[in-house]
């Protein structure tokens, strides 16, 4: 009897072992997978903020290009109100 129980008790260390070596497969598994999705999600992150910085000197451009065009259109203004002014003084 005293052989069956140091079998039992080798198989039950056996099993444990073997739950051991599953759990920690399973989480450096995880881990790996882990590691990819972070490494994906930084790549995405980085292409969004590379298209937010690109918006950005649009955005910055159409501006500076809009401030342009007021600036044109008011010296446009102005000199038309000058030749009105000039054929209002010539038609008194």
């Amino acid at each position: 009897m005293g052989g069956s129980a140091i079998s039992d008790r080798e198989q039950l260390d056996r099993y444990d072992f073997d739950r051991l070596e599953r759990a920690v497969t399973a989480l450096a598994e995880a881990h790996r997978r882990q590691l990819e999705e972070n490494e994906q999600l930084r790549q995405k992150l980085e292409e969004r903020n590379a298209r937010i910085r690109t918006l950005e000197e649009q955005v910055l451009d159409g501006n500076q290009r809009r401030q342009e065009v007021i600036k044109r259109v008011d010296e446009l203004i102005a000199q038309i109100d000058q030749l009105d002014s000039q054929l209002g003084t010539i038609e008194s």
